[in-house]
Order: structure tokens, then C-alpha cells, then sequence
């Protein structure tokens, strides 16, 4: 169940990302990340048509393999709200209608972002182990496989190239690492003919999978490294050295078992203006399809990109997997 809040009020906007989103109040008293589909990318007004779709679908599947994501929800900004104060649609692109949204997470460290550009005013190196320090003494580190595995089922590349799509927040339980932003999931935030034609592909073949795990690499020499600094600061968190008991067995394992209505349950959820208002059971059938696709050749991207040396602590074998392993297999 995804909640629904009105806007009560805009609090300020926030800097971070294409989408500029703004921080606001609910009617249920709360703060949230307010997004907007409007954007300014590389000086053009763009509208990222999809985006909502990626955000919400992101969430309920997270939910679901029980990643750490911050509480959605579908926010209705009314126009009334935006007679009042112009600057909500004329400077910010803000409009009317139901917009994705997310509860803001209290006593958040500062991001990536905020510390490299820290470091950069100071003078001091860009050093890997700073930001294996930023990830450490973190009280969910069982949690990156379930990350990885679910960045994996949804495309979402753009996690480590983009350093502030994890968050590390101060819970009552000690220093717990979130994962936001999942607008660029599922190839993109614009539905358009590359993103029709790369939510078809998945297939379990060698080709598909190395064309995925290469995307994922930014074709960087074919190695890791292109996975970005943000990959390897988590990545020693994956344990791999027994290849038959492993960190991404079980989350592969509930992956696979996602069924067609548990997705159809997901989509419903989905308000109706955010689907292409010509195209909308194409729209469905494309995510639809992806994902019953995508979720069988998970393990198969996992294990080919430790070969190309994704892990550390792999060193090397095939990886078994809980079916394999229930039934007798090798």
C-alpha cells in the first residue's frame, strides 16, 4: 500500500540533482522530498516522463526484498497552493497533480557529494579509503547485497556514478545506510524508443549479460573500476570467498520468486496521469515483461560481474544458488 498525502505547504528547495525537489509538509504533519517530472538538463527544459513510474515501482520492489528506502508517497500539490506563491511552477516547475515524494530521513550525514566537495576546498587527495570510511561502523552492512541485487533487477545504473544516491542516516539503532533516487531506473527516465528496446532485451544469454554488466562498467576497460567510487567503497561488504554460501543467495532467491500479480499489484498502485495517456498497456507490458525477465538472469549478471572483478572478496568459481542447492545440484 503506497500512502497518499495533500502538500500542505513548501517549505524551501533543495539543490541536489537535475530535478531540484523541494522539501514540504504533508497533511499528515510530516516532511517529505517533493519531485518534479520538469527539469533543466545541459541548459534545455526536459520533461522526464517516466520518472514517477521508476520512483514508485523502485520503492514497492525494495519494500519488498526489504531494502532500506525511505517511506513514499503520492503527493497532490494543488493549484491552489501555486496561486498563492507563482515561483512553485515558474521558477521551480512545479505544477499541479499527484508527484512522487519521499520522507525526508532526520540526522542524515552528509552525502557523497558534500563530502568530496568538503575535501576538495581543503585540499586533501581524493583517497578511496575516505569513503570506505564514510560506509563503515554502518549497523545494516548486510544490506548492500540486497542493494546491489536490487540496482541489478532494476537497471538502475546511475547509483554509482552518482554519489549521493546513498544516504547514511543516524537511527536509533546506530548509523543505517538508505538508498534514494530511483528516477533513472529501468534505463532511463524519458520513454522513449532506446528505453522501449532495452526494457525488451533481457534474455539469459552471454551477450545480453555482458552488454548489461558493461553498461553498469561505463565500458571502462571492461574492469570494475568503471562501477565508479561509490561501488567500491561497498563492495568489501560483499562476501563471495565461499562460493557455495554466499551474501546474495537469499536475496536472489526471493527476486526470483516475484510473480506476475505481485507486479500487477505494484503497477496498480501507480497513479493514472503517469502513465503516456496513449500508450499506457504498451507502457505496463514493457515494465511487466522486464522485470519477469530481468528477475531470472539477476544471479547470472552477479556472477559475471564478479569474473570481471567486481568483488574483492571473490576468488573465483561459479556461484551456487539456494535451487541449486535444494535440489541436489553442483
Amino acid at each position: 500500500m503506497v500512502q497518499k498525502i495533500y502538500v500542505d505547504t513548501v517549505l524551501r528547495y533543495l539543490g541536489q540533482g537535475v530535478t531540484k525537489p523541494a522539501l514540504i509538509i504533508g497533511d499528515d504533519y510530516r516532511q517529505y522530498v517533493l519531485k518534479t517530472q520538469k527539469v533543466v538538463e545541459n541548459g534545455k527544459q526536459t520533461n522526464y516522463d517516466c520518472m514517477f513510474i521508476n520512483e514508485l515501482l523502485s520503492y514497492q520492489i525494495a519494500q519488498h526484498l526489504d531494502v532500506p528506502i525511505p517511506e513514499a508517497a503520492i503527493a497532490y500539490l494543488d493549484q491552489r497552493l501555486i496561486d498563492k506563491d507563482p515561483t512553485i511552477r515558474f521558477v521551480h516547475r512545479f505544477y499541479e497533480g499527484n508527484l512522487f515524494a519521499s520522507l525526508e530521513l532526520k540526522d542524515t550525514e552528509e552525502n557523497l557529494v558534500e563530502n568530496y566537495e568538503e575535501m576538495r576546498d581543503m585540499g586533501k587527495a581524493y583517497l578511496t579509503r575516505t569513503w570506505n570510511a564514510f560506509f563503515s561502523n554502518i549497523v545494516n552492512q548486510e544490506d548492500i547485497s540486497k542493494i546491489i541485487a536490487f540496482d541489478v533487477l532494476t537497471a538502475n545504473f546511475d547509483r554509482y556514478g552518482n554519489t549521493g544516491n546513498l544516504l547514511v542516516a543516524n537511527v536509533e539503532e546506530g548509523r543505517k545506510i538508505f538508498t534514494i533516487d530511483h528516477g533513472h531506473a529501468f534505463f532511463g527516465p524519458i520513454w522513449d524508443t532506446a528505453k522501449i528496446n532495452a526494457l525488451r532485451a533481457p534474455v539469459s544469454n552471454l551477450q545480453y549479460i555482458d552488454t548489461f554488466v558493461s553498461i553498469a562498467l561505463k565500458n571502462n576497460g571492461g574492469l570494475a573500476d568503471g562501477f565508479g567510487t561509490v561501488f567500491r567503497a561497498i563492495e568489501p561488504n560483499i562476501d563471495l570467498k565461499d562460493i557455495q554460501n554466499h551474501c546474495f543467495q537469499e536475496i536472489v532467491t526471493v527476486i526470483e520468486k516475484i510473480s506476475e500479480e505481485l507486479i500487477d499489484e505494484w503497477i496498480s498502485f501507480i497513479p493514472e496521469e503517469w502513465f503516456n495517456p496513449t500508450d499506457k498497456m504498451a507502457q505496463i507490458s514493457y515494465y511487466k515483461n522486464f522485470l519477469l525477465k530481468q528477475k531470472m538472469v539477476v544471479k547470472h549478471i552477479l556472477q559475471r560481474m564478479a569474473e570481471r572483478k567486481a568483488f574483492t572478496n571473490y576468488l573465483g568459481g561459479v556461484l551456487e544458488w539456494q535451487r541449486e542447492k535444494n535440489v541436489g545440484t553442483v
